[in-house]
C-alpha cells in the first residue's frame, strides 16, 4: 500500500512545470543557504578543500519533476546520492515518484571520490536549488544513497533534520554526530529506513549495528534485508514499501514543526550563521519552558556555543547555561533527566559497538559515560560494563613470543 503525501498551499518560483513527468538535466542556479560548512566539518579539513575556481552554477544534476506541479501545494522530494561521478537511484524510484508525485534529484560529480567538504556543498546546493525552484515541503523531504552515497546520505540527514525528515541508507550507513540536541531532534522529527541485501557485505553492518543502535536511541527506523540481493539497490518494489513506511510518519513531522517552530524550516525557508544560531536561541528558551525539556534545552545551548563559539549568541547561549546551572530548582530536574538520556545514548552507542566487534571504542563510550557522571551509581554501572569488555578482549602480544 502507498500512502498518499499531504499538501498544502503556498508558492515560489520554479522551472517551467511539464504537462506530462519528466527527467531533466539541470545546472544550480545559485549557491545554497543551508550551512554546508557544518556537515563538511565531520570530514575535517575537507571543509576547506573547495577548489578555488568552485562554482555552483556549473554543477548539474538529474531532477524529476512530477506531471501537473502546480504551486497550489506542497510536494515531496528524495535527494539521492551516488557513489559514483553519474546519478543513481532513479530506475528503483521512478514507479512511485510518478504515481505519488515525488520529486527526485541525483548530483552529478559527487561520488566516492570526492571530498567530504566539497561533496556535502554539492549536494545542499542541489537540495537547496530544488527548493528554490518548487514548492518542496520539508516534512516530506528525505534524502538517501547507495553504497558510500548511503554514507553521505546519513552524514547530510543526521546533521540536517530541520531540512531532511527521513533518510534512506542503501547497503552503507554512518553514526549520527555528537552534539546531543540533532540526536534529540532525529527522536522529534526523523525517519531512518535502513536497506540492505540479504548478500551485501554491509549487512551485518546495518543489522548488528546501526539498525538495533537508532532503534535503542528511540529514532523511528526499519530495516529492509532484501532477499537474493547483495551489494545493490533493490528494485521498485522494495522501494515503493520504503517511501510508503516513511509518508506514514507525515503527520508526526507536521505536529513537530507546529509546536518547535524555531528548529523546523518552512517551504524555500533556509537559515544560517547568525540567523540559525538565533533560532536555535529562541528554541532553547522555548523549550526551558517545559519541565520535562530542560536537558533538550541545554542541549540545544550547548550546540549553538559549539557551531558558533565566537558569535553573540554564543555568548547569551553561556549566559543562560550559567543561569539554569546555579538555579538550584532546576538544576535537580536536570542533572535527572541528563543522566537518564546519557544512560540511554552511551549505553546503546556502547553495545552497538560490541554487537559490531569494535571493543575498545565501546569501552570509550563506557568511559565518557563515567566521566560525564563520576562519583555516581552510574559510573560504577559503566566501570562493570568497562571491566566485562575488557576480559573480551585478547591479551596483549608479548615481544618475541608468537
Amino acid at each position: 500500500m502507498i500512502f498518499r503525501f499531504a499538501a498544502a498551499l503556498g508558492c515560489c518560483l520554479a522551472l517551467a512545470p511539464p504537462a506530462l513527468a519528466q527527467t531533466r538535466n539541470v545546472a544550480v542556479s545559485a549557491p545554497t543557504r543551508l550551512d554546508w560548512e557544518f556537515v563538511a566539518r565531520r570530514f575535517g579539513r575537507d571543509a576547506d578543500e573547495l577548489p578555488e575556481k568552485y562554482e555552483p552554477k556549473k554543477q548539474k544534476y538529474q531532477l524529476f519533476i512530477p506531471a501537473g506541479y502546480s504551486r497550489k501545494k506542497l510536494w515531496p522530494l528524495i535527494v539521492f546520492i551516488s557513489p559514483a561521478n553519474d546519478p543513481v537511484g532513479w530506475p528503483a524510484f521512478e514507479t512511485v515518484c510518478e504515481r505519488e508525485g515525488i520529486f527526485f534529484c541525483c548530483p552529478y560529480k559527487a561520488g566516492n571520490k570526492v571530498a567530504g567538504g566539497l561533496r556535502s556543498r554539492i549536494i545542499l546546493d542541489m537540495t537547496d536549488d530544488v527548493r528554490r525552484r518548487f514548492r518542496i515541503d520539508p516534512d516530506q523531504t528525505y534524502i538517501g544513497g547507495f553504497s558510500g552515497g548511503g554514507r553521505m546520505a546519513c552524514t547530510v540527514g543526521f546533521a540536517l533534520p530541520e531540512v531532511f525528515a527521513g533518510i534512506i541508507p542503501v547497503c552503507g550507513t554512518n553514526p549520527p554526530g555528537p552534539l546531543t540536541y540533532l540526536r534529540h531532534r532525529l527522536v522529534d522529527r526523523v525517519s531512518v529506513a535502513f536497506v540492505t541485501g540479504e548478500l551485501d557485505f554491509n549487512r551485518r553492518e546495518n543489522e548488528e549495528w546501526m539498525a538495533p543502535y537508532l532503534k535503542e536511541l528511540e529514532i523511528r527506523s526499519n530495516l529492509w534485508v532484501v532477499p537474493g540481493v547483495g551489494h545493490d539497490i533493490p528494485g521498485p518494489a522494495v522501494m515503493e514499501d520504503v517511501v510508503a513506511w516513511l509518508a506514514a510518519d507525515v503527520q508526526r513531522h507536521r505536529e513537530d514543526a507546529r509546536a518547535r517552530p524555531n528548529l523546523s524550516l518552512n517551504a524555500d525557508e533556509a537559515f544560517r550563521d547568525e540567523a540559525l544560531a538565533s533560532r536555535l536561541l529562541e528554541a532553547a528558551q522555548s523549550e526551558l519552558k517545559e519541565p520535562e525539556r530542560i536537558w533538550h534545552s541545554v542541549a540545544i545551548l550547548a550546540g549553538v556555543i559549539s557551531r558558533w563559539p565566537k558569535s553573540e549568541t554564543a555568548d547569551k547561549a553561556r549566559d543562560l547555561l550559567k543561569t539554569i546551572e546555579t538555579d538550584p530548582r532546576l538544576h535537580e530536574k536536570l542533572d535527572t533527566l541528563r543522566l537518564k538520556d546519557d544512560r540511554k545514548s552511551f549505553g546503546a552507542q556502547a553495545r552497538g559497538l560490541e554487537r559490531f566487534g569494535m571493543i575498545p571504542r565501546a569501552i570509550e563510550a563506557w568511559e565518557t559515560f563515567a566521566r560525564q557522571h563520576p562519583d555516581s551509581p552510574a559510573a560504577e554501572e559503566a566501570q562493570t560494563e568497562i571491566l566485562r569488555l575488557k576480559n573480551l578482549m585478547p591479551p596483549p602480544k608479548v615481544p618475541g613470543k608468537p
